[in-house]
Parts: C-alpha cells; sequence; structure tokens
C-alpha cells in the first residue's frame, strides 16, 4: 500500500506548516533608515529635530538645560542580514562632532569620545571611519557643561551613519523591540 502526498500539500506548494499568506515575512521585517533622533531633557521634556544641515542635527535648548540623552531607534548587528559579528548590543546612531551654540559662543563637546565611554555610548564598537566617533545606544547621556544662565541654546550633533531600523508594519501599533529580534541558529 503506498501513501499519497496530494491531499497534505497547500494548494500554492508551500511547505506543510509555512504560512501561505504572500507579504506576511516581508510585512514584519519592514526597516527604515530614519532614526526617529530626538533629544530628552533631564526634566522629562522631549527636544525633535529643528532640521538636518550637512549630517548635523539641529535642536534647540531651552535655557538652563545641563544634561540630555541623545534618543534614537536602535538596531542589533547581530540581527543584520549578513552580520558576521556576534555583537549585540543596541545599535542607535554614530556621533563624531557635537557642538552647543549660545549667542556668539559655539563650544565643542567631546565627552562622548572620552576613554571610557559615559552612559549610553559604547566601548570598542565598530566604526566604518578612522576619525574619533562613537555609536549610542539609543539613550546616550549627554552633559552639555556650563551653560550660560537664561540664554537658548543650539545643539547641533553630526551623526555619520545609523540603521536600517526594524519598525512595526503599517497597522500596528509599535516598533518591533530589539529584545524580539531572535538571531537565527543554525
Amino acid at each position: 500500500m503506498s501513501r499519497s502526498n496530494t491531499g497534505s500539500m497547500p494548494p500554492n506548494g508551500a511547505m506543510p506548516g509555512a504560512d501561505p499568506t504572500p507579504g506576511r515575512a516581508e510585512a514584519a521585517a519592514v526597516t527604515t533608515h530614519d532614526a526617529d533622533l530626538h533629544l530628552m531633557t533631564d526634566q522629562g521634556l522631549t527636544l525633535r529635530k529643528m532640521r538636518d544641515a550637512n549630517r548635523y542635527a539641529v535642536f534647540m535648548l531651552p535655557p538652563d538645560v545641563g544634561t540630555v540623552r541623545i534618543m534614537s531607534r536602535t538596531v542589533r548587528p547581530v540581527s543584520m542580514v549578513g552580520a558576521c559579528a556576534d555583537d549585540r548590543r543596541p545599535r542607535g546612531v554614530l556621533v563624531r562632532h557635537i557642538k552647543l551654540f549660545e549667542g556668539t559662543v559655539a563650544r565643542h563637546i567631546v565627552m562622548h569620545l572620552a576613554q571610557k565611554a559615559p552612559a549610553g555610548w559604547h566601548d570598542g564598537f565598530y566604526a566604518p571611519r578612522p576619525e574619533p566617533c562613537r555609536w549610542t545606544d539609543g539613550g546616550a547621556l549627554l552633559h552639555l557643561g556650563p551653560r550660560t544662565p537664561g540664554r537658548l541654546g543650539v545643539l547641533c550633533l553630526e551623526v555619520l551613519a545609523g540603521g536600517p531600523y526594524r519598525v512595526a508594519p503599517e497597522g500596528c501599533p509599535k516598533a518591533v523591540p530589539p529584545e524580539a529580534e531572535k538571531p537565527v541558529s543554525q
């Protein structure tokens, strides 16, 4: 007595148990290069970019803000297609120069380039350029140093790289969290 598989194969030729809905796998892996870059003040105020200009993200700072967090989407290098590194740390954006302008005074902020990485910045993380720069983890702390009392400031972040980031498909309420990404076991 021979067994026939004709009744067990789905009509579209997919493997048994596979989802026959076309495009569902592609919808789950929607990506973007938009980092959703913004600042969060130590008082909990969200500051959105005023503009992007020549790789610089430009933010207006209220007076007397001394510390901000550089917030962005994240991706883990291990979950990227073709990744050869087993790095599971969340990667936000790659920052080189940081400049703070108050009136006619401009200051370079370099605390993110210190030998020991500050909170939210990665040590020894791959940078595709020889210049000093560092990756954020999606919520990097940035101390602005002494500010002129009562004066607005303009903070400029030179962002060299970032993404691609996974985002939720249209109609889904939120982005795919990094912890939901599972490495492919072989």
